[in-house]
């Protein structure tokens, strides 16, 4: 019960503050459609005089939406963040979740009592009810329909069957560091907050979805509800935010519409590849109903890497990228006031954008200085929600600065969460480096020359690049060129720069970039279908392009079946035992594990599954060594001594280490039987010996 409090103090606390600092959502300058010259409900007279003056414009954004997912988004992150500050704070009593939750609470409660000192409060009922649904039926339907294909697929890629937690084989790799990073919350005690994987007294890794699910279980939410409940709340946010941002621009449902299925079907050639490489005989129907691998032939596509399967292996990628996407429509007013201006004058060359915006006083000084510092607070708050998400949404307002008024907001914008991010790294990093920026071009193209770019981007995106350069030569609105440079922004980084060691980690720039881009390609398709001309080669195009997507979604379905799903174990006796007897700030030497019944107890590996740590920047290669001399040493002395220049608490040796190790059992049991030893020993089923480190 506590659980579903916590997410509805969440929303209560983010409705308070949207309303407090962000009357912008309930405003009709929203619709930048009218100022930048889009046709839609205006047939050919695209710029009345009626709209210039201030008359009533015919609104396309539906405020109580995007308050709607605002609320739970600047919430989530405010209260989750006094509830993780208010732990580290008060980690030293017996029950610092506890405690951290309390002030939640409290700072929660105190915010709600302000907001109705500060105005008599009243809830946003229409006062007809029936008016209101008929009005917003097409947004209530999508939003219902987001939300069941968003919980299909959450539970089908993560369930609980009897006493095993299930995880689809597809997302494991992911949920399996997330969720033993959300248990050492939620049964261990991580304050100060380490990686699970790499205890050093450092985390490098965006960590705050996972403590949000783990205090969720802490309140008494079970695990499963915990993780696909907040996933499903992201999800949706993003969704509803990326419909509303395509509204925005193009003053259609329709282009809404669109935006979405194609962010959420990709486009590819990888369908018609998997077809024409079908053998002689073979059913095409049938081989697309039962496939049961991702398709594709780009590197790493058969991970899943550009498909759905982004959503629920990732579960923290679409938090981020709702933070960016209300960043984004929030300041995209600023974006039509230049064009308008330049139209209204006359000028729309790309020299006169040029001495417009940077020539004149009015085009820099901010319109708002509450805006640009609460959006800087919220942005900045969320980097370690998804720091990839932060840095897109920073590379994406500073080309929109380009073509905006009161460009100074971007500016302290971008300042504030910068600064936010960087004292963040400071808390989290210790100082350790984790991020190592160095240029790398090409992203993951096998062939780093300008044909093998082109070639590599058309294979992995079909038909969509060239429908996109279509759409940005014919989309009726101004500023087009700076929008789609903006959306592009994240796809030059993630070809130009790697941040970290593994460069496959800069698919989330490209996942975002088209995700934006994709509102210029349904504006094109969006005006296509208003003509009989082009109505059905629009509706060709829309099945070409969202066809590959189709057949993911299938093969996402057909390879998460139940039987092949990978569990944990949670009455596993050694799972049970680490959670009464092993100290929870206690690091376990083992073999390097990515799933095991130490980690599902919330506990620490000093050297776990090198994948997870190399990628965040960890020096694994140094571990790797201490952890072979432990185990296989054969000097008493020296086996002391790297246990405590380690701060190793527990070894923990079984079959699978004796497999991959030449371990010196009789040293370890020796250190352990002896007066004197280092060791003593705390467990053994047969299979299994937990060795403590004595204290001196």
């Amino acid at each position: 019960m506590m659980g579903f409090l916590y997410v509805l103090l969440c929303f209560a606390v983010g409705w308070a503050l949207t309303e407090r600092f962000l009357p912008e959502l309930r405003s009709p300058e929203l619709n930048v459609h009218r100022r930048l010259g889009t046709r839609w409900f205006l047939g050919e007279e695209r710029y009345p005089d009626a709209v210039r003056a201030g008359a009533a414009l015919d609104v396309a954004v539906r405020p109580w939406l995007l308050v709607l997912v605002s609320s739970y988004l600047i919430g989530t992150i405010g209260v989750t963040w006094a509830a993780y500050l208010g732990a580290y704070l008060l980690r030293g009593t017996g029950d610092p979740l506890g405690a951290g939750n309390g002030v939640a609470f409290v700072l929660g409660a105190g915010v709600l009592i302000a907001e109705g000192l500060r105005r008599r409060p009243s809830l946003p009922v229409p006062r007809n009810v029936g008016a209101w649904v008929r009005e917003n039926r097409a947004e209530l339907v999508f939003l219902g329909a987001t939300i069941l294909v968003s919980w299909g697929l959450c539970s089908l890629t993560l369930f609980r069957r009897g006493d095993e937690l299930c995880m689809g084989v597809t997302v494991f790799s992911d949920l399996a560091t997330h969720i033993a990073q959300a248990r050492s919350f939620s049964l261990g005690n991580n304050f100060p907050t380490e990686y699970v994987f790499f205890a050093d007294g450092t985390i490098r890794y965006h960590f705050l979805f996972q403590f949000l699910c783990g205090n969720l279980e802490y309140l008494g939410m079970p695990l499963v509800w915990a993780y696909n409940l907040q996933s499903v709340l992201a999800f949706t946010a993003m969704a509803a935010l990326l419909y509303q941002l395509a509204v925005a621009t193009s003053g259609s449902r329709l282009v809404g519409f669109l935006t979405c299925f194609l962010g959420f079907f990709r486009s590819s050639f990888a369908l018609f590849v998997f077809l024409w490489e079908l053998p002689p005989g073979t059913s095409a129907l049938k081989a697309i109903l039962q496939v049961d691998r991702f398709i594709g032939r780009t590197p790493h596509e058969d991970w899943g890497l550009w498909n759905q399967n982004v959503f629920v292996n990732q579960r923290h990628l679409p938090f981020g990228v709702a933070v960016l996407l209300l960043v984004v429509l929030v300041m995209l007013p600023l974006f039509a006031d230049l064009w308008d201006r330049l139209s209204r004058e006359g000028r729309e060359g790309v020299g006169d954008l040029l001495r417009g915006a940077w020539g004149e006083g009015v085009s820099w000084m901010p319109e708002r200085w509450g805006r640009p510092l609460f959006l800087g607070v919220l942005l900045g708050a969320s980097g370690f929600w998804n720091g990839a998400a932060l840095l897109a949404a920073l590379l994406i307002l500073f080309v929109l600065a380009w073509g905006s008024d009161h460009r100074l907001e971007y500016l302290v914008l971008a300042g504030v969460a910068l600064a936010l991010a960087q004292a963040q790294k400071a808390f989290f990093f210790q100082g350790a480096a984790g991020i190592h920026p160095s240029i790398y071009l090409g992203f993951l193209t096998p062939e780093k020359t300008l044909k093998g770019l082109i070639f590599y981007y058309v294979e992995l995106f079909g038909i969509l690049p060239a429908v996109g350069l279509v759409a940005l030569l014919c989309a009726p609105f101004r500023g087009r060129g700076c929008f789609a440079l903006a959306a592009a922004a994240p796809l030059a980084f993630a070809n130009a720069v790697s941040l970290t060691p593994d460069i496959n980690v800069n698919h989330k720039y490209l996942f975002i970039a088209v995700l934006v881009g994709n509102v210029l390609v349904a504006f094109l398709l969006g005006e296509m279908m208003r003509f009989r001309k082009t109505w059905f080669a629009a509706w060709g195009l829309v099945a070409v392009l969202l066809s590959t997507g189709v057949v993911d979604l299938l093969a996402l379905h057909n390879k998460n079946v139940p039987e092949r799903a990978i569990a944990i174990q949670e009455k596993a006796p050694l799972k049970l035992w680490a959670q009464e007897h092993l100290d929870p700030n206690g690091v376990i030497l083992s073999k390097n594990y990515y799933m095991h019944p130490v980690l599902a107890a919330g506990r620490k590996l000093f050297n776990g599954w090198q994948y997870y740590t190399w990628s965040a920047g960890y020096d694994t290669a140094t571990r790797d060594r201490v952890v072979k001399e432990v185990l296989e040493g054969t000097v008493p002395e020296r086996l002391e001594a790297l246990l405590r220049e380690n701060r190793i608490r527990y070894v923990l040796v079984d079959r699978d280490t004796r497999r991959e190790y030449r371990v010196n059992d009789g040293l370890l049991r020796r250190e352990a039987s002896m007066p004197g030893g280092c060791l003593e020993q705390l467990y053994d089923d047969g299979d299994t010996v937990v060795y403590g480190v004595k204290e001196r």
